[in-house]
């Protein structure tokens, strides 16, 4: 069947190493699937925030941000689909939670609608990688003092533990939440019904169209499940082997060739980069 709907992670995936992209090739891309009536979804772990100043010159009526993993969804800078957390749940976090053994000493952000929050004392180093992607990050002296509506909870760790604790979280919070492996060390805490699948689902049903009208790229664990669920499941010439195995293909390009682009551009346009 005809692609009508291709989703996109970004880290690893369509941005470069250095979290830029091409813009010129960004924009003749959406501009050609836009005349063919192609929705372009970019899914990505950061806020909307980062992901609305990263893409602002390119808001076209054909492309979608789905922010937070999933939480939050925005067209042409609407919010369409809000999949925030409850405060219950947020509060049965920080104070109940975050008391367990394993995540006494993790290093925790509390990613809301009007800024990013994280406990004082945090080490520079952390802060410093963290205001790469997040915007307006604050420090306050406990979290649960943080009364913004909150998309997600992200958890650090080393990255060869990422896995292992991703599975300790979904075994204690047993249906409750849902954790997500991000990618480079860092854990996301979400709704149950919220992620990078969901929300493609999600946009999928609003637009009338099934797994045969979509293709996906992507680079992490978390990219698995939407890889596995697209008719056309792309894995990124970079990605891990174990990544590469679950997807029906993969890139020609790496994620620094413009890979995403560069594959759209052959297997869906027809045509080549101006």
């Amino acid at each position: 069947m005809t692609i009508k709907l291709i989703a996109t992670d970004l880290n690893g995936s369509l941005l470069h190493n250095d979290q830029s992209y091409n813009r010129p090739l960004f924009k003749q891309v959406l501009r050609q699937l836009q005349a063919r009536g192609v929705t372009l979804v970019l899914a990505s772990g950061n806020e909307y925030a980062h992901l609305r100043e990263l893409f602002a010159d390119a808001l076209a009526d054909n492309l979608v941000l789905v922010a937070e993993n999933g939480a939050s969804i925005y067209q042409q800078d609407q919010l369409i689909f809000d999949g925030s957390l409850s405060p219950a749940a947020v509060t049965q976090f920080v104070t109940v939670d975050r008391q367990q053994d394993f995540l006494r000493h993790a290093y925790v952000i509390l990613t809301g609608a009007q800024g990013s929050y994280t406990e004082s004392g945090a080490p520079q180093q952390l802060l410093d990688a963290a205001s790469a992607y997040y915007d307006n990050l604050q420090q306050v002296m406990s979290l649960r003092t943080v009364t913004d509506k909150i998309k997600k909870i992200s958890i650090s760790t080393l990255p060869d533990q990422a896995a292992q604790m991703v599975e300790q979280l979904n075994t204690y919070f047993d249906g409750r939440l849902h954790a997500h492996d991000s990618g480079y060390g860092v854990i996301d805490v979400v709704a149950a019904n919220v992620g990078k699948l969901p929300a493609i689902q999600w946009l999928a049903q609003r637009l009338g169209l099934s797994a045969a009208n979509i293709m996906a790229f992507g680079d992490g664990a978390n990219d698995v499940p939407l890889l596995q669920y697209a008719a056309q499941g792309l894995a990124m010439q970079n990605a891990d082997p174990q990544i590469q195995a679950v997807a029906t293909g993969v890139t020609q390009w790496d994620n620094e060739q413009d890979g995403v682009l560069q594959t759209i551009l052959t297997q869906v346009l027809g045509s080549s980069a101006d």
